[in-house]
């Protein structure tokens, strides 16, 4: 193998895909920075919406959906309820997406409306309403996923310019790489008493280096929302030949004893079942003809690494488990799955892994700049060099003349 030539070409498709998706890059990695500490964040902003006292006992949740959808009207149905785990408010969600006729090229069209309520649970107080819709960080992550367009157009554009992304990972690896230990301690260290051209060559040379592993966990992970062909390979190279479907259909009843809301009964069952360990659960309220009940968990302290997200199906005309997916057994692909959007934030550990990734999306957002930077400094040399062989030709030229 001639290294010379495999370096060349390296370069070539480093530069020119560096300076195509550029742009892009700084944009995903910026929002990505916000998106990895977006809940906190949120919490920070909205104490209101988000903190509650402790002043007796919950009030039954159909009480408190029932004061949440006399708040949006009967015209916005509520279809999605988040319970904390950590005495934190509840939030309803009322959503509904446009018809695709009424769908433009705009992230905008797509939602008819889409409003999160938050109740204190003791009192069954409405505390506010936002329309997710337009807050900020619903933006900034439709930003990161797809450019603010519809879902089609912006997570293709956005998935074509990561796995460029990823191409532009492995050429720098291949850049990187010194040909012995002298230079090895060179690419590994920033210059920072040097000129300004050779201290933003090293930042784009060793912290590049640096963060290669995280960037390209990021990236093979953001993948999954772009193209499902990447999320259907993921799950094979895991062992599971297809994706879980999720959804259930309630069975067919055998008895025609279907009166009354069983929402309470259904989360008592659930609660009594988890004994307080979980951190948040989601209920998916039945919408139409399908009479299913979905509860998703997320569960306190996994054993295994991975998120820790278990699936309870009840029939909501009698308040009965029909079904569930426990994550203890699980197939890798789905435990997987569940972990992905965990994995890409950082948030898979916690903390330290939070901090891993910020800075990691950090350093990302200034590759292109500082790449075209160096770009431009060396295509201002050349052509310094050129004007300075024109002069000097023309002098030579002048003087033959006499």
């Amino acid at each position: 193998m001639n290294w010379r030539k495999v370096k060349a070409v390296a370069a070539w498709l480093h530069l020119w895909i560096g300076l195509t998706t550029g742009v892009i890059v700084v944009i995903v990695s910026v929002t990505g920075c916000i998106l990895v500490f977006d809940q906190e964040l949120f919490d920070l902003f909205h104490p209101d919406l988000v903190n509650v006292h402790e002043t007796g006992p919950v009030r039954p949740v159909s009480e408190l959906l029932g004061n949440a959808q006399k708040v949006i009207g009967p015209e916005k149905p509520i279809t999605d309820i988040r319970i904390s785990g950590t005495g934190n408010s509840y939030i309803f969600t009322a959503s509904k997406v446009n018809a695709r006729k009424d769908i433009t090229w705009s992230y905008f069209s797509q939602f008819k409306y889409y409003d999160d309520i938050y109740v204190n649970p003791y009192t069954g107080k409405v505390l506010g309403i936002i329309d997710t819709r337009y807050e900020f960080f619903n933006l900034t992550e439709q930003l990161h996923r797809q450019l603010l367009l519809v879902k089609p157009i912006g997570s293709f554009i956005i998935g074509s310019c990561i796995l460029l992304f990823l191409v532009m990972l492995v050429t720098g690896f291949i850049l990187w790489l010194p040909k012995n230990i002298r230079q090895l301690k060179k690419s590994l260290s920033i210059k920072w008493r040097a000129r300004w051209k050779r201290v933003n060559y090293d930042l784009h040379n060793s912290i590049g280096f640096y963060v290669l592993p995280v960037a390209m966990i990021i990236a093979i992970t953001g993948l999954t929302w772009s193209f499902k062909w990447w999320e259907r390979g993921i799950y094979k190279a895991l062992g599971s030949s297809k994706p879980v479907v999720l959804l259930r259909s309630a069975p067919a009843l055998i008895t025609a004893d279907t009166t009354g809301n069983h929402l309470d009964e259904i989360l008592d069952h659930l609660m009594f079942k988890l004994r307080g360990d979980y951190k948040v659960i989601g209920l998916n309220l039945p919408e139409g003809s399908n009479h299913s009940l979905m509860a998703f968990v997320y569960l306190k302290n996994p054993t295994d690494g991975w998120r820790n997200i278990s699936y309870y199906y009840y029939d909501a005309r009698t308040g009965k488990q029909f079904d569930q997916i426990e994550h203890a057994g699980k197939p890798l692909g789905l435990k997987w799955r569940n972990s992905n959007k965990d994995i890409h934030t950082g948030r898979i550990y916690n903390l330290p892994t939070q901090i891993l990734a910020f800075l990691a999306s950090l350093v990302c957002a200034t590759l292109p700049i500082t790449g075209f930077l160096i770009w431009w400094g060396k295509r201002n040399k050349k052509g310094r060099k050129t004007r300075y062989r024109k002069a000097t030709h023309r002098s030579k030229v002048r003087q033959s003349l006499g």
